[in-house]
């Protein structure tokens, strides 16, 4: 078990759980928000539209 949450002793580690859990919570609420107004295809378009910017 020690071996499981020894990487949550680090600073960087629970920064990085925090930022994913804000990330994935907001891309949550974005997701919904846009599938109520219709637009669903526009999170499909963002994300292939940032694509060639990561892997440049």
């Amino acid at each position: 078990m020690n071996v499981l949450l020894e990487p949550f002793s680090y600073e960087y580690m629970l920064n990085a759980m925090w930022v994913s859990a804000m990330v994935g919570g907001l891309c949550a609420f974005l997701s919904c928000y846009l599938m109520l107004k219709g637009w669903s295809l526009i999170g499909d378009a963002l994300s292939h539209s940032i694509v060639p910017g990561v892997a440049g």
